[in-house]
């Protein structure tokens, strides 16, 4: 299937899920920000305009195993989403790492003011002394950039969410001048039911899935009540499977997959182990399962053998 990086990257890389995350945030759900609008920013041309004798300097540090950066524009605003996949991969860093990734983008923009000052010279108006030295004109305007970290863990973020977290004890009177950064997060485990709810993609359906997955009688009684765990498009599925390490069986290249039987299974298979340490007969866990689940006997057995491979 991938590693958790890139199936959960090209997910939230399409301008439906991307710019549901977005509405979800800023809007509550309001359709605000319209996929169609939206253009991919390359993340790998970022620099950091300000190196020796005002040389770019090119930054790749998108490049990183334990998260992705996705990047897009509606003309309005530069939005990101930096993606943790792994409740151990939680990057206490991230204040420094996500502002540090804002202001490379504004930096990107800054440097593309100028170029296209510099290309224009020789139309319109002159620019002042000081605007010809720093290449940004008095009326030059950026687009705002909003960062949105998303983290698919099912357990709590305990990371630092601000600069001010992770700064040593010193003067309040100091702190009060020092640069301060707010990480803006979505988490499963802090969002309400209702906040999940103003997903208006199968994002939703991702959030809800992992905030539950802890508790699996709870995350059976969600899925099997919410009908559209019960058919469910593969690709939200692909990344429940892989951020969850839920066990997925699909039969041919089918578009849809109901959830609903895959928490059973994985239910099903969490008791054949249980069962098997207490050594509990085959034929006792084949009576429980047929029992419990409403399995025949053939696939019960089917499930044991599996579960055994």
């Amino acid at each position: 299937m991938g590693k958790p990086d890139t199936v959960t990257k090209e997910y939230i890389r399409r301008p439906d899920i991307f710019a549901d995350v977005f509405n979800q945030f800023l809007y509550h759900g309001e359709q605000v920000i319209r996929p169609g609008d939206l253009t991919e920013l390359d993340t790998t041309e970022i620099a950091v305009p300000y190196g020796i004798d005002n040389v770019s300097v090119p930054d790749q540090r998108y490049r990183d195993v334990t998260k992705f950066l996705a990047a897009m524009t509606d003309g309005k605003a530069a939005y990101c989403i930096l993606g943790v996949e792994n409740e151990d991969k939680i990057n206490y860093a991230m204040p420094v790492k996500d502002g540090l990734y804002d202001f490379m983008q504004l930096a990107k923009q800054v440097s593309e003011i100028a170029r296209s000052h510099k290309k224009s010279e020789n139309k319109g108006r002159k620019p002042s002394s000081d605007e010809y030295l720093s290449g940004f004109w008095k009326d030059d305007r950026l687009y705002p950039v909003v960062t949105v970290v998303v983290y698919y863990g099912s357990g709590q973020w305990d990371g630092p969410l601000s600069l001010k977290e992770m700064y040593v004890d010193c003067d309040e009177r100091l702190l009060k001048y020092a640069a301060d950064y707010h990480v803006n997060l979505i988490a499963p485990d802090r969002l309400s039911d209702e906040e999940i709810d103003e997903f208006q993609t199968n994002f939703r359906e991702v959030m809800k899935y992992m905030k539950y997955s802890k508790d699996k009688k709870k995350l059976r009684e969600v899925v099997r009540n919410d009908g559209r765990f019960q058919s469910l498009e593969r690709q939200a599925a692909d990344v429940i499977s892989v951020v969850s390490g839920t066990r997925i069986q699909y039969s041919g290249k089918e578009a849809k997959v109901d959830m609903c039987l895959a928490v059973e299974e994985m239910m099903i298979e969490g008791a054949i182990h249980a069962f098997q340490k207490l050594n509990i007969s085959e034929g006792k866990i084949v009576q429980y399962i047929m029992e419990e689940y409403n399995r025949s006997e053939e696939e019960a057995e089917k499930l044991i053998r599996e579960c055994e491979q």
